[in-house]
């Protein structure tokens, strides 16, 4: 579908040197690279957009990443924001704790510490973007943080240090829980954060974040305010790279019927496309909330029944079962109804982690998990389809 849309120049990055990639898990990719992937300088010259999920910092995100394969990872830019559970301090060490053993070494992880008071010091004279960006590189953890166009100058400041000593760029945030990104107010408070970080927009990702899309007229208001920054955007760049980011996921699944599939429209994909269909002069990346809810952080503390967001095209497939055996044992039942139905890929178990474990338990073999593990796999395919989906056909 963008096949009218001009070269793009920016969008992949990676932490250090990759071999040149074959095959995928979602098939042959539709590119070649010709020489290895250089380091975090890359940028593709290539007219397909990037997949860059926004995701909490708790298991089954973590898992759903570390466990893609090199080749989908490849055509991802992960966004981690730090949950906000205990203190700051004890939050920080427990988002350290969850990223440094198996985060992936060429994947860059753009960290958000915005729920917690970045204004105030975490050790010494640190204070959050600071202290996390040098417990990562201490790890060998390529980082970059999130600014928002608000920031009080003393984050601003952190966020310019943190850039230089990973030198992977800084991300604008823009829009938040209570308001909408806004072409004006971009125009009006980026003037200063470029004077205060002393940032160039090429050493930015620019992330335009309208959090919640969750009916068609929801898609019709924000495509407008959408083109327009993105507008905005075209006038301030180059920028490293530009994202376009809802998210369509509902806050609960509790109400929809047992013993069947029923599908939940993306309407984050759906806005990505009719913005790329106005015409504008950037084709943005592509940004989602996966398979949550924008505004979920709290802990899950409750047992759902068996049930499993499996994505599929421009919907979300919602499998769902009754708890009519032992423990969490009838999720092998709605395994066997995801693998015997036309949601189920080509490629069955191989296309994703996620899918290995759903084609195990379609089998009646170890254990049914419960829900976090649900989440992971969920997750893991989620992240394996949009990336299919963008590598193949231009759109998430």
């Amino acid at each position: 579908m963008f096949n009218t849309v001009g070269i793009r120049t920016y969008g992949l990055e990676f932490a250090q040197t990759l071999p040149i990639v074959q095959m995928s898990a979602v098939g042959a990719l539709p590119w070649q690279p010709k020489t290895d992937y250089a380091s975090s300088q890359l940028q593709a010259v290539i007219n397909l957009p990037c997949y860059v999920p926004i995701l909490k910092s708790k298991a089954a995100e973590h898992w759903a990443i570390e466990q893609s394969v090199p080749e989908v990872r490849a055509h991802m830019r992960p966004v981690v924001e730090v949950v906000l559970e205990d203190s700051p301090l004890a939050d920080l060490k427990k988002f350290i704790r969850r990223v440094i053993p198996k985060w992936p070494t060429e994947t860059v992880l753009t960290f958000d510490t915005g729920h917690l008071d970045q204004t105030q010091p975490i050790e010494a004279t640190d204070r959050a973007i600071l202290w996390t960006a040098r417990k990562l590189l201490e790890q060998g953890v390529a980082a970059k943080s999130v600014m928002r166009l608000s920031d009080d100058p003393s984050i601003l400041e952190e966020v310019a240090e943190a850039t230089e000593l990973h030198g992977h760029g800084a991300c604008l945030r823009l829009g938040s829980q209570e308001k909408d990104p806004s072409a004006d107010e971009a125009a009006s408070l980026w003037p200063r954060v470029l004077a205060v970080s002393g940032l160039s927009p090429i050493e930015v990702d620019l992330l335009i974040d309208f959090r919640t899309v969750e009916k068609p007229r929801d898609v019709e208001r924000v495509t407008t305010v959408a083109t327009q920054v993105l507008e905005w955007a075209s006038q301030c760049g180059p920028w490293r790279s530009v994202t376009l980011a809802s998210g369509a996921f509902p806050e609960s699944i509790s109400s929809l019927p047992s013993g069947s599939a029923t599908p939940l429209r993306r309407y984050d994909a759906e806005l990505f496309c009719r913005v790329v269909e106005e015409g504008s002069s950037i084709v943005p990346d592509f940004g989602d909330y996966g398979i949550w809810h924008p505004g979920t952080t709290a802990n899950m503390r409750y047992r759902p029944n068996p049930n499993l967001k499996y994505t599929y095209q421009r919907d979300w497939q919602i499998y769902r079962e009754q708890r009519t055996l032992p423990g969490h044992e009838s999720f092998f039942t709605l395994c066997e109804r995801v693998v015997d139905s036309e949601h189920w890929p080509d490629a069955g178990a191989a296309y994703s982690a996620g899918d290995k474990e759903i084609a195990r338990c379609a089998q009646h073999k170890g254990g049914p998990g419960g829900a976090t593990q649900w989440l992971q796999w969920g997750a893991s395919h989620h992240f394996a389809h949009v990336v299919d989906r963008l590598t193949t056909l231009g759109e998430p």
